[in-house]
């Protein structure tokens, strides 16, 4: 066993240094040739070389961004106010610091002070705008970027309009690069773990997130933070390297110049802001000589790829997904979660919204492995009784417990690790991603990797990720979706769509499965398929099941209880066959003069039978 697991450390160890490669190799070169151009300065490329280094700082901007506003599908505008941040502290520190610093170590602490002071004021700024949703993230950072350029201008500390100079000289062609492959290597491993993965379940879709067990306030929270810091080393090297800063370069037009280079690259896409951060870093250079036909012919140029590729350059796609799309899948692994008590009590529930009550009086007992169905007419609150259970609505009266536990007070994500996945009555995939990336998203809150170990890429990370292909692919075989993994979401047929959502509620591991209408808009096979596929889950996965469904054959043939609802109110609870002859389901389905018919018919062949 010591030897396996020595062997197990020494392929971690091997497969940690290969993924650090590019850095090792890409530093030293950068080094080199920055002393080449120094030692050599008849060679005329210090024009060149300047062009560079603004390149490698628009990158760092663009790629932080990137998590953002492509990652996370939020609109952040005021980047440029982080710069500023970053820029400004440590500057102040650098002007005040020793002006003796061989080895750059004081330089150093002063870029990661200024960062760690954008930081500050991006979780400042994130923490009570991203628990909103709309444009409320981009009214709010566009006035923080032009607060925060109004305050230097107007601070004489800072240098007042005028600004800092002269800032002592430590950032170089060196230094720049290698924070920009820092940069790109820690978006890309955030981006391909299981944090990253998170991400784009908010950019997808945010309920269906929640249901999943994600944290989407928090995970907006840290993905803004993450990138304010970036912009903050920004800021530090870009004052630095020039020698100066003035308030002037960082009011919002230097914003929607990041943002510009986000869209351009495409939403989401690393590889595509780096493209595109260096096209429209070196374009308005090389038209320069063009006078005012420059700026004429650089928005043509924009106008025309925005045509040709709506989505960006790259859309939402990297240029390493193009081959790792054909990696070996790994073999499924059977897995079974273990029932040891009672999962859902819910005891008088009420909801009301103003006046309307939704649901009165709701109770509901649900057992392990057992398959209940909550059927009644439209409107009759079925699905606000899932919105009630999952947690999307608090009741307003009564209580309900998960496995014991009082629900009150808890988020949907927090639910969901209690043990409660569900469908929604209108899907909500996440269509821009694959069959296989919406199944390993749910598998999420399953995992115990940080943020840190992502970025490390560790032995834990590759074990999990091993896990989450393997469990993944497993679910996608037993709902028949293993020739679709590769397929995006949205271009599925609707009934693959459905089986694609059951099969992400799943991978959550949970103990109780709330399906809501999986049969909407199915045909009749599809329809008997469902059905041998509903009572295979819970045979499989040992789950308990709360259907709501209007397909009465359905719920006939898999129900072991029913209860039913009519206008919030429970009318009817029992087995199937005592729910098919009761007068006041019939009432609520046909209307009360059929009910009368049906109670005289049988009154007049004896009874039920």
């Amino acid at each position: 066993m010591a030897g396996l697991l020595g062997g197990s450390a020494l392929r971690t160890t091997g497969r940690a240094a290969r993924s650090w490669l590019p850095f090792f190799i890409a530093v030293p070169l950068l080094v080199l040739l920055e002393q080449k151009i120094a030692l050599n300065p008849d060679y005329g490329l210090e024009y060149v070389f300047q062009n560079i280094n603004h390149i490698g700082i628009a990158i760092i901007l663009a790629v932080s961004l990137n998590l953002v506003n492509g990652l996370t599908g939020q609109f952040s505008i005021g980047h440029a106010g982080f710069m500023a941040v970053g820029g400004y502290v440590s500057a102040v520190m650098l002007m005040r610091g020793p002006q003796e610093d061989p080895y750059r170590i004081f330089f150093v602490l002063a870029v990661l002070t200024g960062a760690s002071a954008a930081a500050l004021a991006g979780w400042i700024v994130g923490k009570p705008s991203l628990r909103l949703r709309g444009d409320y993230l981009a009214i709010v950072t566009l006035g923080f970027g032009e607060i925060i350029r109004v305050i230097i201008e107007n601070t004489p500390f800072f240098g007042g309009a005028i600004g800092l100079s002269p800032i002592p000289h430590r950032a170089d062609f060196a230094w720049i690069w290698g924070v920009v492959i820092i940069t790109i290597l820690v978006a890309k491993r955030l981006r391909d773990s299981t944090h990253g993965r998170a991400f784009l379940s908010v950019r997808e879709d945010e309920v269906a997130a929640e249901a999943m067990g994600i944290d989407t306030t928090g995970y907006k929270v840290r993905a803004f933070v993450i990138s304010a810091f970036f912009a903050g080393v920004a800021g530090g090297l870009s004052g630095a390297f020039e020698g100066n800063l003035a308030p002037q370069s960082f009011t919002f037009v230097r914003s929607f110049e990041i943002v510009a280079m986000v869209v351009l690259g495409g939403m989401g896409s690393i590889t595509g802001s780096t493209i595109a951060a260096t096209v429209l870093t070196i374009l308005p250079e090389y038209l320069r000589a063009l006078a005012n036909l420059r700026m004429v012919i650089y928005s043509v140029a924009l106008v025309g790829l925005m045509l040709v590729r709506p989505r960006g350059l790259l859309g939402t796609t990297e240029l390493w997904d193009y081959w790792r799309r054909f990696r070996a899948r790994g073999k499924p692994r059977p897995a079974a979660p273990a029932v040891n008590e009672a999962l859902i009590d819910v005891r008088s529930a009420t909801i009301r919204f103003g006046g309307l009550t939704a649901v009165s009086d709701f109770s509901l007992q649900v057992k392990p492995r057992e398959l209940v169905a909550l059927i009644g007419p439209n409107g009759a609150g079925k699905t606000t009784v899932f919105n009630l259970l999952t947690g999307v609505y608090p009741p307003t009266d009564g209580n309900i417990c998960i496995l014991g536990r009082d629900t009150r007070g808890l988020s949907p994500h927090a639910i969901a690790h209690l043990g409660v996945a569900r469908t929604f009555q209108n899907i909500r995939l996440f269509k821009e991603l694959s069959a296989f990336d919406n199944v390993r998203i749910a598998c999420h809150h399953l995992t115990r990797e940080s943020m840190a170990a992502a970025v490390r890429h560790g032995e834990l990370s590759g074990v999990e990720e091993k896990w989450i292909a393997e469990r993944s692919h497993e679910l996608l075989e037993v709902m028949g979706l293993s020739a679709r993994a590769s397929e995006l979401a949205r271009n599925l047929p609707y009934g693959e769509q459905r089986r694609l959502e059951i099969a992400r509620a799943l991978a959550t591991g949970p103990q109780v499965l709330l399906l809501d209408e999986p049969a909407a808009g199915t045909n009749t096979k599809e329809k008997q398929e469902l059905m041998q596929l509903i009572r295979s889950i819970r045979d499989r996965f040992g789950v308990a099941i709360v259907l709501i469904e209007h397909d009465m054959k359905l719920v006939m043939g898999v129900s072991e209880r029913i209860l039913v609802l009519d206008h919030g109110v429970t009318i009817a609870q029992g087995l199937p066959r005592e729910i098919q002859s009761n007068p006041k389901v019939i009432e609520a389905y046909l209307g009360e003069k059929y009910a009368r018919e049906h109670a005289a018919q049988i009154a007049a062949a004896g009874g039920p039978h």
